[in-house]
């Protein structure tokens, strides 16, 4: 995905244009959330319109053939694309995903994802993403549709992850 632009903030913790602090470590997500002891634990750094990853996946995660498995890279692929509209504002859920697959990764190797918004059209985001190697060779590309929270459910989650003025060092 190629240039790459000043991280805005973390899968853990977002400032907002109007101050606000947002953290999201005590959820159980399997991709990203701190607390799910199987989780792939994943630290995300969020730019303009980005979202970018670095992961090693384990034994626990091999698929067929001591290859990591392909549903796994998928996980890893559609994290970085719904974190990517993050900087607009929008708390984004997959809507529709394409992936494909380029190359074979290897338990123990450092993967890094990328995800990046190409297109906005009212709430869906068309957001594009690719995971490579450590060598740098294109491992899966992805495509997809992701869909950001209404109004209410942005309200909704919001409360639910805001850090009140005066914790956490503001």
């Amino acid at each position: 995905m190629g240039d790459r632009t000043e991280p805005i903030g973390t899968s853990r913790e977002i400032v907002a244009a109007d101050g606000r602090r947002y953290a999201f470590a005590d959820h159980n997500c399997f991709a990203c959330g701190g607390e799910n002891p199987i989780g792939m634990h994943l630290h995300i750094e969020l730019g303009d319109g980005t979202a970018r990853a670095r992961w090693v996946g384990g034994e626990d995660y091999v698929g067929w053939s001591d290859k990591l498995h392909g549903g796994i890279i998928a996980t890893l692929l559609d994290e970085v694309m719904a974190w990517a509209p993050s900087s607009f504002d929008s708390w984004a859920v997959t809507a529709e995903m394409t992936v494909r697959y380029r190359s074979p990764a290897l338990p123990g190797e450092e993967l890094t994802a990328e995800g990046r918004v190409v297109g906005r059209r009212r709430r869906i985001y068309e957001v594009t993403g690719e995971v490579s190697g450590a060598d740098g060779r294109l491992v899966a590309e992805g495509r997809g549709r992701y869909l950001g929270a209404s109004p209410s459910e942005k309200a909704s989650l919001k409360d639910r992850y805001g850090v009140a003025p005066g914790v956490g060092g503001e």
